[in-house]
């Protein structure tokens, strides 16, 4: 498949006073992480130019880009060849995964990238096969003594729940953004999902606001109206860099629709930042750099984690609204080998503002469309 040439956007980003002549690179642009990387990049100094890339044509953050491209999926087997020959021809000097799937790919693909000169923003495939793989991670961390929730295959469930009870979280291993996540409150409703390959179960950590005991949870309280209720979610940005040295953390409470952010409150909560950032620590052992953001609950028992993800999230560009510009730091501490000092007095989390999202638009010329393709 033939893929268009650029096309330059109409909302660029460049600064006119910037530090530096950065070109700096994302994927997976049409999606909520890739478009939130794009706004910390505006609030930076040092980019002078973006490059966007997505497999739809349809991808805003296309447009949004200084310059954009389409990319076949990451499963194909030309993806990084037709990733790197752009990177090239573009002059990139760093790159930032900014989709889940790809994240695999790019770290198995980092040293290759980086020898065409260009800054991978990824941790080892180690770190990531860690963090994408639901058990597995369960298994790592809780071999350490960390307070992940309990996590086993779905052919495990019934075991599981005869250990912790009911209710159990069913999802799928590899999954993300609460997508196909069902909760589960007795055996007739595990049942249907004991046959879904790819699937994980996981014990229930719910706030302990919503009931003083797990044995009080029910369907009306965890569920109302059929809808998973996403709220007191605790988000933790923890930040190293490329020689594992920790930068600075941002943690915030928010309420989430369908795993998006809505509301985002950031708050000290130096019990959890405390655990969050020893378990980031055992990461950085096995080769993560960059970005990580930790996903947990205050129980009843204490906090408890529940996902990793090792990448920027969705709310990136609230965090760098807010004085926390991660992204701009990462860059900073990298590629332009600012002292980690430097870095971190660049990191703030002022606690006197909250964040309300909402949906917003752009208008793109249908031309500009049609040139990029179906």
């Amino acid at each position: 498949m033939q893929y268009p040439e650029p096309q330059d956007t109409d909302r660029a980003v460049h600064r006119a006073d910037a530090d530096t002549l950065l070109c700096v690179a994302v994927t997976g642009v049409g999606g909520g992480v890739g478009q939130a990387i794009l706004r910390a990049l505006r609030r930076s100094t040092l980019v002078q130019r973006v490059v966007g890339f997505d497999m739809n044509a349809r991808g805003a953050g296309l447009y949004q880009a200084d310059v954009g491209y389409r990319l076949p999926l990451c499963s194909d087997p030309g993806y990084v060849d037709r990733l790197v020959d752009i990177l090239v021809k573009e002059h990139v000097s760093v790159l930032i995964p900014g989709s889940d799937p790809e994240l695999s790919v790019l770290a198995r693909a980092r040293s290759g990238i980086e020898e065409a000169g260009i800054k991978v923003m990824v941790g080892s495939p180690e770190t990531v096969g860690i963090c994408r793989d639901k058990q597995r991670c369960s298994e790592f961390f809780r071999e350490r003594g960390f307070p992940f929730v309990h996590t086993v295959p779905i052919s495990d469930a019934v075991r599981l729940a005869d250990e912790v009870g009911y209710p159990l979280v069913v999802k799928p291993a590899d999954g993300s953004a609460s997508r196909g996540v069902a909760v589960v409150f007795g055996p007739k409703e595990l049942g249907p999902h004991l046959a879904r390959p790819g699937y994980i179960a996981q014990e229930a950590a719910f706030p302990e606001s919503w009931t003083r005991s797990k044995s009080g949870l029910n369907e009306e309280t965890v569920c109302p109206g059929g809808r998973l209720r996403q709220e007191e979610e605790i988000s933790i940005q923890v930040v190293h860099d490329h020689l594992g040295e920790y930068l600075g953390a941002f943690a915030s409470v928010n309420r989430l629709q369908g795993g998006v952010p809505l509301f985002v409150d950031p708050t000290s909560l130096p019990d959890v930042e405390s655990v969050v950032e020893k378990m980031g620590s055992a990461l950085r052992d096995q080769g993560l750099i960059g970005p990580c953001n930790f996903q947990a609950r205050l129980t009843s028992e204490g906090p408890r984690v529940f996902e990793i993800n090792p990448r920027f999230t969705g709310i990136t560009g609230v965090r760098a609204a807010m004085g926390f510009n991660a992204v701009d730091a990462v860059i900073r501490r990298i590629f332009l080998s600012e002292s980690a000092d430097s870095v971190r007095k660049r990191l703030s989390q002022p606690t006197d503002r909250v964040a309300a999202r909402y949906v917003d638009e752009m208008l793109i010329a249908r031309d500009r469309l049609e040139v990029m393709g179906p």
